[in-house]
């Protein structure tokens, strides 16, 4: 039988990772993002916002990320994204730097910051001229690769850049983005080899979990419907936008003809007038009006000079 719930939605993201009896699940999908050495592994996490019972159907369409931070006072914040807003990279940047400033009081020393690191997953294309899923971003020198500081670290992972299938997945990280990608399709009790980790199994069972709770159930499915009307919506927004766009640029360009149009006229009639008075054959209308402004301005301007002259 089917999981039947993606992980993707918001409120089952945090279900599954924000919630701290789910530690382990978590700090292994950290460990598959990072790869850190031995001397940084993750011991232990304490989640800053955990998930909470509480949580009600009017929170349809807030963004439900996670706050952490390990033993050795590293931060960590992690969303996932369906809908991606406009705007998306600096409202990261702005996250990120909003958990790092908070760690200082009034009064202590810099020193006392620890690195932060951001984790966002979007089931969208943010960075559609780069082909590879998994960008890094860090603070460093273009030019000479020098780092300024390791406390920056922004990971971006974008969903539908992963192409892999379930038999070519190599690392801990890639099983995570399949099963993100695919955990709804995916047959509970027969899980594919490669995703045969203890992790992952015990994530399946936690989305289990969720589809047996009825409360929990309904807002995982209010979450769903949320956001089809957002997508729903932005798609009526850009064609409306499209539509307007189109008719406030031929309008413009109904306009911006009629005044070309009217002084290309205005022209024409000047340079005939004078070709008139200096008792020259008149150019034929069709080619004064085959020309275009520059070359009428050009020709009136010898034809007024012609008549200074006389």
């Amino acid at each position: 039988m089917k999981l039947g719930i993606d992980p993707k939605v918001d409120y089952a993201f945090k279900w599954l990772f924000g919630n701290e009896k789910n530690s382990r699940i978590l700090i292994h999908l950290l460990h598959a993002v990072l790869n850190p050495p031995p001397e940084e592994q993750i011991v232990e996490l304490q989640i800053l916002n955990p998930f909470s019972e509480k949580m009600a159907l009017d929170e349809k369409l807030s963004i439900l990320d996670i706050k952490a931070r390990d033993q050795l006072g590293r931060q960590f914040n992690i969303e996932m994204q369906m809908v991606p807003r406009a705007g998306i990279r600096q409202r990261v940047l702005y996250y990120w730097a909003k958990l790092y400033a908070e760690q200082l009081g009034t009064g202590e020393d810099y020193s006392l910051l620890r690195p932060t690191l951001s984790v966002c997953f979007v089931d969208r294309v943010v960075f559609p001229a780069v082909e590879e899923h998994h960008l890094q971003f860090r603070l460093l020198d273009a030019k000479r690769g020098v780092t300024l500081t390791n406390d920056l670290n922004i990971h971006f992972f974008e969903l539908p850049k992963f192409l892999r299938g379930v038999d070519d997945l190599t690392t801990p990280l890639d099983a995570w983005l399949y099963f993100l990608r695919t955990a709804d399709e995916l047959e509970a009790e027969r899980l594919p080899a490669s995703l045969n980790i203890p992790e992952i199994r015990e994530a399946v069972e936690v989305l289990k979990m969720l589809a047996q709770v009825d409360m929990q159930k309904e807002i995982y499915e209010g979450r769903i419907k949320a956001r089809r009307d957002e997508i729903s919506w932005q798609k009526e927004a850009e064609r409306e936008g499209l539509q307007q766009g189109l008719q406030q640029g031929l309008q413009q360009g109904l306009q911006q003809g009629l005044l070309r149009g009217r002084e290309q006229g205005a022209i024409i009639g000047r340079v005939e007038l004078l070709q008139t008075l200096l008792h020259q054959t008149p150019t034929p209308r069709d080619e004064l009006i085959a020309m275009d402004i520059s070359e009428l301005q050009q020709l009136e301007d010898t034809l007024t000079k012609q008549i200074a002259r006389h």
